[in-house]
């Protein structure tokens, strides 16, 4: 039982890999190419990583409930739960650089890789509690 769950988890850490990827590049458009601060950079740069992931892990990963729920309902809760995540840890993004800049006098690598620094954070956060509510919403409900 703890081997699936451990193959379940490197599983979805390389889908979540693949949706980080996809998220990243659009956030570094966005934020550094662009000019958007990182809490509207990450919310935008979120939706398509977010359905991928949801996509491949419902289908290749975890194992189908016997629930009268349908998928579109569960991806709707899952979008849900993903906005108020992403609004939260975006908020805090934004903080965090806000601070750095602050506390490092706008030194100039922190204004150049600042954001990127605080994506590279914040992203196992997001990944690990992904990663519960994917297999809740899978498995559980």
């Amino acid at each position: 039982m703890k081997k699936k769950l451990v193959n379940k988890y490197l599983k979805f850490i390389f889908v979540s890999g693949i949706g980080w990827l996809i998220d990243f590049t659009i956030f570094i458009t966005l934020s550094t190419l662009l000019k958007q601060n990182i809490f509207i950079s990450n919310i935008i740069s979120s939706i398509p990583a977010i359905t991928w992931v949801f996509i491949i892990s419902t289908k290749k990963i975890f194992d189908k409930s016997e629930s009268k729920r349908s998928l579109q309902l569960k991806y709707i809760i899952y979008l849900i739960y993903q906005i108020i995540l992403i609004v939260t840890i975006s908020w805090f993004g934004n903080f965090l650089y806000n601070f750095l800049k602050f506390v490092t006098f706008n030194n100039l690598f922190i204004n150049n890789y600042g954001k990127i620094i605080i994506k590279i954070i914040i992203t196992p956060i997001t990944m690990t509690i992904n990663y519960y509510m994917m297999r809740y919403l899978t498995e559980k409900i």
